[in-house]
């Protein structure tokens, strides 16, 4: 299950230099920094897919290839091994790369236009050393009448990462039913069942969003409901949600789908979101809205039963006026509070999106969301010969994350706020986000900030993050209380450093395992707490 992603800036140095003096440095955690290593020597890194207590799988790019590298937990380089994707004369895309148990499953899919059939390979190694531990087999493929409709596949792993789920999109037809294909593997890439799906609702009606599949093989989706033009009409003219979430189970017995609607009066439910843990009930949350789907006034919690699916507890959680507008300035609150007076409406929070469920050893849980925005800016100039230039912005928002605590019998109990401002263009939002580390009754949350919020105070004012001289890596701590403790972790000595928000897991108890890079090189590090 993963744990954390990380956020923050890389630091070879743990000194409190120039504007930063002031500031708290924290004792809950330590950070020590591997070697540094070069992006044209060692390679570009690309991601982690898979760890152990004492390893940690990622891909890396050298020289337009692709290879596996495994590190162990001191930094260290035990093996970077190339991952060929010519197979053949054929250049196959990387669908997943999966670590289960002793082994390294590559999923890889091929279009042949020839013969208008698109396919999905999987490849097995060794994890201990990348060596090769059987043939490639052909998993699953389709033919295809036009070569701009090709299908697609993606392919989803079990808690236990023993179970994989290939979903393969078949391509659209008109007016009909959405089609799609289920294929359930074993980790030796055998078939335990698959069948051919048509949804029971209208393509233009029904929109997946999601799909798990358990460690017993059956198949969850997550999808949405939508009413007629004439019923969601009136349905919007009464200020009511206009689609209805709904979860369908597939147990490959050639069955309809089991299909449990999720629903809360009068409210607009989003980012329905399943987690499954290795054991224990399936959870599921989000947050709904009183006036629209894009407006946050609280958040619910399921337990669904993990064999029937079926809904056995549900708790929600309005948010107070004082929770909404906390950390907001007079000015922000004032205009927030007449613009729901003007519409007769309470004030509510804006596009905020669940990142995560964290199960606790209690048998609790964790919601975390953050508040997520994306948006274009396309500028336009008048060129000398009277035609027109245009350019296109891409601007990514990270703001505020919400904390909320359910306790073992499914309960919210509280729910606490953590201000941060990260507003970047043209980056993809590679240094915003945050961290989550989870030890004992305490929530760590690590992110990339701007020192002057280091003692921020509800009605101050949040100060955006930048790179550069005011740029800290800030440690918020949140306990069992839902008590909100700020503190800095590391100020940015090599002040163009960044590390990428997705890239850091949690390792054993205690320790999370991050990257940082600065301009040509990188280094990777462990943030031990205490």
């Amino acid at each position: 299950m993963r744990l954390s992603a990380l956020t923050g800036a890389l630091a070879l140095t743990l000194s409190l230099s120039g504007p930063l003096h002031a500031q708290s440095k924290t004792d809950r955690a330590s950070v020590e920094w591997g070697a540094e290593m070069s992006d044209k020597k060692d390679g570009v890194f690309g991601s982690v897919f898979g760890h152990t207590d004492d390893a940690v799988y990622m891909t890396v790019f050298m020289k337009k290839e692709r290879f596996v590298r495994k590190m162990d937990t001191g930094h260290r380089v035990q093996y970077q091994k190339l991952l060929p994707m010519e197979i053949g004369k054929n250049d196959h895309v990387l669908e997943r790369i999966v670590l289960s148990g002793d082994k390294i499953i590559v999923f890889s899919s091929f279009f042949d236009k020839k013969e208008k059939q698109n396919s999905l390979y999987g490849r097995t190694f060794n994890a201990s050393d990348m060596s090769p531990a059987g043939e490639m087999q052909k998993l699953s493929s389709f033919s295809v009448e036009r070569n701009r409709n090709q299908g697609s596949f993606s392919v989803h792993a079990s808690p236990n990462d023993e179970v994989f789920l290939v979903y393969q999109s078949l391509p659209y037809e008109k007016e009909g039913h959405e089609r799609f294909e289920l294929k359930v593997l074993d980790n030796d890439l055998k078939t335990t069942w698959e069948q051919r799906v048509d949804l029971p609702y209208r393509d233009d009606e029904f929109g997946v969003q999601s799909f798990r599949v358990d460690n017993d093989a059956s198949v969850m989706m997550i999808g949405n409901k939508y009413a007629e033009k004439r019923e969601a009409k009136a349905l919007r003219k009464d200020g009511k949600a206009t689609y209805t979430y709904h979860l369908l189970v597939y147990r490959g017995d050639g069955a309809e789908p089991d299909d449990h609607a999720v629903e809360v009066p009068d409210k607009f439910l989003q980012d329905l979101t399943i987690t499954l843990a290795d054991e224990g009930d399936i959870l599921c949350g989000g947050f709904y809205g009183a006036k629209g789907s894009f407006t946050t006034s609280g958040a619910f919690f399921l337990r669904l039963d993990r064999n029937s699916k079926e809904i056995v507890h549900s708790s929600f959680k309005e948010f107070d006026k004082d929770f909404i507008t906390m950390y907001m300035t007079e000015k922000e609150e004032a205009k927030a509070t007449k613009r729901a007076e003007k519409k007769g409406e309470e004030v509510e929070m804006y596009d905020y999106e669940l990142r995560e469920i964290v199960v606790r050893s209690d048998g609790g849980a964790i919601l975390l969301g953050e508040q997520y925005r994306f948006y274009t800016v396309t500028t336009c100039s008048s060129t000398p010969n009277g035609g027109q230039s245009c350019s296109t912005s891409y601007h990514y928002v990270y703001n505020d994350i919400i904390a909320i605590n359910i306790d073992p019998q499914g309960n919210i109990e509280w729910a606490a706020k953590v201000p941060k401002r990260q507003h970047t263009v043209n980056d993809g939002g590679r240094a915003s986000s945050y961290a989550l580390v989870v030890k004992g009754t305490d929530m760590h949350i690590l992110f990339n900030d701007n020192g002057k919020n280091l003692f921020l105070k509800p009605g101050d004012k949040v100060e955006a993050y930048r790179p550069g001289k005011e740029a800290l890596i800030t440690l918020a701590t949140i306990d069992q209380d839902g008590k909100v403790t700020r503190e800095a972790l590391l100020a940015v000595e090599k002040r163009e450093a960044i590390t990428l928000p997705m890239s850091a897991v949690q390792i054993g108890d205690d320790r999370l395992f991050i990257f940082a890079d600065w301009r040509k090189t990188h280094r990777f590090g462990t943030v031990t707490f205490n």
